[in-house]
């Protein structure tokens, strides 16, 4: 439970202690656990559409709602390594300078612009699914896009000594991997197959966006996990679009 709650603790706003003293076994012991908290995140999400829809809230404000919605529970750490990330790749420098501007607290245009695609897509597609699909799509979106962050922790190489990234990667296990996916898949067919074949179009597109990132600099850190969840938020949600 121990480990369950600093998973949560560190993916969400949701707060059930006061714990300082957090050692880098306490994150790898919690990687298992990221397809729950995916669930609680997307039951929350889920919940929040319904509600909205319940109260007939028009179709442009119940988007941005969510988007609201999930920065206050969720909070913006995935949008920040997003934002690193888009900074130091697409700054079209050698591997040593794009992990240094990845680091800098400094906001680039880099990133500004790739936040701003990052919402309207989010936008564009939350107004574009039937309200009530929506709702299950999210659960299953956030399962999913968690789970996966399992597989760029244990299966890729981490190309830094230090950072949040490195206290995940540690001491985490192979078998992490398979019992997140066999929860993730469990999960997903639960609701439906149609939100399981979402899921694997933004497994394979994720996969290979994590290669080039690979390639790129050297291995995936932390800020990157947040850029490839939030790539996989939208792909999951594009998808969506199109087979919902």
């Amino acid at each position: 439970m121990r480990d369950f709650i600093t998973c949560l603790e560190f993916l969400t706003r949701i707060r059930f202690s006061s714990r300082t003293d957090w050692h880098d076994d306490d994150f790898s012991r919690s990687v298992p656990y990221f397809p729950l908290v995916g669930l609680v995140m997307g039951v929350f999400m889920g919940a929040v559409n319904y509600g909205l829809v319940y109260f007939h809230t028009p179709n442009l404000m119940r988007a941005v709602m969510l988007i609201l919605a999930e920065l206050v529970i969720i909070g913006a750490l995935m949008y920040d390594g997003y934002m690193d990330t888009s900074d130091g790749v697409f700054s079209a420098r050698d591997r040593e300078r794009c992990l240094e501007i990845m680091k800098d607290s400094h906001v680039g245009s880099n990133a500004v612009i790739a936040l701003v695609c990052l919402v309207l897509l989010k936008v564009a597609a939350y107004t574009s699914i039937a309200p009530m699909q929506l709702t299950y799509a999210l659960v299953g979106l956030f399962v999913c896009t968690r789970t996966y962050m399992v597989t760029y922790i244990v299966n890729y190489p981490y190309p830094r000594k230090t950072g949040i990234g490195h206290m995940f990667k540690a001491y985490a296990k192979p078998w992490y991997t398979y019992v997140a996916l066999v929860i993730c898949i469990g999960l997903l067919l639960a609701l439906g197959l149609k939100y399981f074949y979402c899921a694997l179009v933004t497994f394979i597109l994720t996969q290979f966006i994590a290669r080039f990132l690979v390639k790129q600099l050297g291995g995936l850190t932390g800020d990157t996990y947040g850029f490839l969840t939030e790539c996989g938020f939208v792909i999951y949600l594009m998808a969506a679009v199109y087979l919902l």
